[in-house]
Formats: C-alpha cells, structure tokens, sequence
C-alpha cells in the first residue's frame, strides 16, 4: 500500500451519520478497527506538492521565437478535425476479472460537492459502473461543497468498513490530510481522482488516476490559433483554486507558446477563484476586454464561467467568440444553440467506469496503467446536430449522443464479464 502519512497525528474524530446512496439498505455503521486518536502532536510535514504551479502567469510567459507557419496551421487544422470524431474505447491496461476483485467489497464516491451537474452526472454513472463490476454495496456521500461534509464523508466511510476510497472533483487535501490518514490507518486505500494531470501525485492520497487533462487545454489552444490563423489574441479564464482548471491551463499555456510569438498574437489571463461566479466575474472579464480592444477569442477553463463570460461580452458590444471545456448538460447546450463557438467535452460515463476501473485494480492487485484513458470531444453546433441525427433524436443524454455506448462493451470484456 502506497501511503503519503505525515508525521501528524491525526485529531479527535467526532463521527457523525452521513445520508449515503447505496445500492443496499444497510446504514449501520460498525466500529472501526482503529479509533482516532486523541491529540495533536505538532511536527514538520513534508508534503509532496504538485508539480504544477497553483497559479498561471500569462504576462510573464516566454513565447515562440518564431511565428506559426502555413504549414504547420495547415497541420493543426487536420488535427482539431480528427479531435471532433466519435472516441473510440482504449485501455493500457490488462483484463481481469472484476467480479473476483469486487465480490464482497464496498467502494465509496466522495465529491467535492455532489449537487453540481457534471459531479451528479458523475455519480450516478459511477453506481451504474460499480454495479455492473459487481461490488456488494457502492455508496456516494451526499456531499454539498463544505469541509464538514467532506470530513463526515470520510469518517462515515470508516464506519462501514468500505475497501476503498475515491476523492473525486476539486478537493484540497491539505484540508482533510487528519480524516484521509484517519481512513488509511484503517486499511482503507485512497484514491484522488478528477484533477490532476497523468504524472502528479495528490497530497496524502494513495493514488492519483493519471489522467491527461492538459490535452483539453491543448486543444482549445489549437482552436483559437487554426480560426485565427495564428493571430490570437487570447483572454483566458482560469480558476486558481480548481487543479482541474489549472491542469487545463497548463495544457493551452504550453501549447499556446510553442507556437504564437509575441508578433503575431498573445494571451492574457483572468484568475478567479470558484466562488467569483455571476456579477463579480462577469465584471472582471468585462474590465479585461475594455482594457485591451484587441481580444479576439475568449477561453473558459471552467464551464461554470462560460455565462458570466456570455454576459461580459454582451455588456462591451463586441462579437468576441468564447470557447469553453466542460461535461454539464448546460455546457452541451450553450455549445448546442451556438452560445459558445466550440466546447471540448468531456464524457461523464467514461470518467466514471474509469475510476471503477482504476480502484478495482488497486484492489485486486492488478498493474495501473500510465495513463487512465478518459476521451475528450470537440464540439460545435454542426457536429452536434449531425450527433444527434446519427443517434435518431434527443432521446438519450448527451453523452450517449455525442460520445456513444460502446464503452460499456469495451470495459466489459476488460473486466471479462
């Protein structure tokens, strides 16, 4: 077992009854095999950090030492096509038997706030996941966006004995290192998941599924230089305190200064937290367009910005296109009716079965891959109609619509059922 303890030990630990959604009736709550300790013993913590800035600094960035080619946009151009087909099922990892490593065990969800749409969609998927894998009892926490859930989650995993948890979504580890050690010290794997970029490790978790959400960022790079033909000027929106939102970011930076010189475009940012949503962001972007006339293309690394950065642009009067990442419904439409120019998407069910995946081969001692495949999609208006004419209507979600079902049999026969 793979472990990240400090050398703090862990606080009292008043535990507290959780609602849970499972797939048995069984809310009893057993005592653990080792009770929480009763004081703190103040020490140095060494923390493996990501490797990652918290923060990116557009100003300060270095660019291309020379400008985009015919060629090369003629490049990019066929690779942003090839980004809005259909995904196509891929594992790095070896089949195994999920039955056999998932008879008898409990796995629990943990989100950073299980009322927001894509984190809903999220884990209503990740039941129907561990279901199919053949887990005894699955259970989300019924979590809502504050420490206090999170922590009551985490010890109320605890309580029923669960095999394995999954911290799913934007959580800040340092914040609840007592109750994820207090979960470790009872056998419990932990998993991060949802956030960081294949290669990081997450603060005191025992895993972290790798993941390449820079390629989201890259892509939306790729986008703004192919419409613009290498005369970007970009504004883009990231949320500091979202590792989603900075794993994105990190993947446009890159992509975006390997290619645009200072010449022929640029980027500059608006750093938000999560919390600046409505009036307060769509100020803040509002301000950043008036202060430079020459923006031509706005991106959204969270799509819970993407109305604030509408209404921004409708304030100033100027015809600005803004692209955006996300997996809600509300992402899917703005994309749908031609709010936003283009969203890259990502594919809930996929993220889902993915963390299935992953934390039954921890379980059962089966090798992790690299890199745990989650697909992303580029998508407009027209791709969108014609997805939904190829599926025979809007009578499925989204996902289904625009990412098909043919997952299901491709972790079917991975996991041999």
């Amino acid at each position: 077992m793979k472990k990240f303890i400090s050398a703090v030990a862990v606080t009292a630990v008043v535990l507290s009854v959780l609602s849970l959604s499972a797939c048995g009736n069984d809310t009893s709550s057993p005592e653990s095999s080792v009770s929480a300790p009763e004081s703190v013993v103040q020490s140095s913590v060494v923390i493996s950090k990501p490797q990652e800035s918290s923060q990116i600094s557009w100003e300060e960035s270095s660019s291309a030492e020379n400008a985009i080619t015919s060629q090369q946009i003629d490049e990019m151009s066929a690779s942003v096509s090839s980004y809005q087909n259909m995904p196509v099922f891929a594992s790095e990892g070896s089949s195994f038997n999920a039955k056999s490593v998932s008879n008898g065990k409990t796995i629990t969800l943990i989100a950073d706030n299980i009322n927001l749409s894509y984190t809903k969609l999220v884990a209503e998927q990740f039941k129907v996941a561990a279901e199919s894998a053949g887990f005894a009892k699955y259970i989300v926490a019924r979590t809502d966006g504050t420490e206090s859930s999170i922590n009551n989650a985490l010890n109320n995993a605890v309580s029923v004995k669960t095999d394995i948890i999954i911290l799913f979504g934007d959580i800040n580890k340092d914040k609840f290192s007592t109750n994820i050690e207090y979960a470790q010290a009872n056998g419990i794997e932990v998993i991060s998941a949802g956030s960081l970029n294949a290669g990081q490790n997450d603060h005191f978790t025992d895993y972290t599924m790798p993941v390449d959400y820079s390629s989201i960022g890259k892509y939306l790079a790729d986008w703004t230089i192919v419409k613009t033909k290498g005369n970007v000027n970009a504004l883009a929106v990231n949320c500091t305190d979202s590792a989603l939102s900075n794993s994105i970011a990190v993947g446009f930076k890159n992509e975006f200064e390997k290619y645009i010189s200072g010449v022929t475009g640029y980027c500059t940012g608006v750093n938000v937290l999560l919390q600046e949503t409505g009036d307060t962001l769509t100020g803040k972007i509002r301000d950043a367009l008036k202060k430079d006339t020459k923006i031509n293309y706005i991106v959204v690394f969270d799509d819970r910005m993407i109305e604030s950065a509408l209404d921004a642009v409708e304030l100033v009067g100027r015809k600005i296109p803004v692209i955006s990442t996300g997996g809600s419904d509300e992402a899917f439409d703005s994309a749908r009716y031609g709010n936003i120019e283009m969203l890259v998407a990502q594919s809930y069910e996929w993220t889902a079965y993915g963390m299935v995946d992953y934390a039954m081969r921890i379980l059962g001692d089966v090798s992790v891959p690299d890199e745990q495949y989650v697909p992303f999609r580029i998508l407009t208006t027209e791709s969108i109609s014609d997805a939904i004419y190829n599926f025979g209507g809007l009578s499925g979600n989204f996902n289904r619509i625009c990412f098909g079902s043919h997952f299901e049999y491709g972790y079917g026969t991975l996991w041999q059922l």
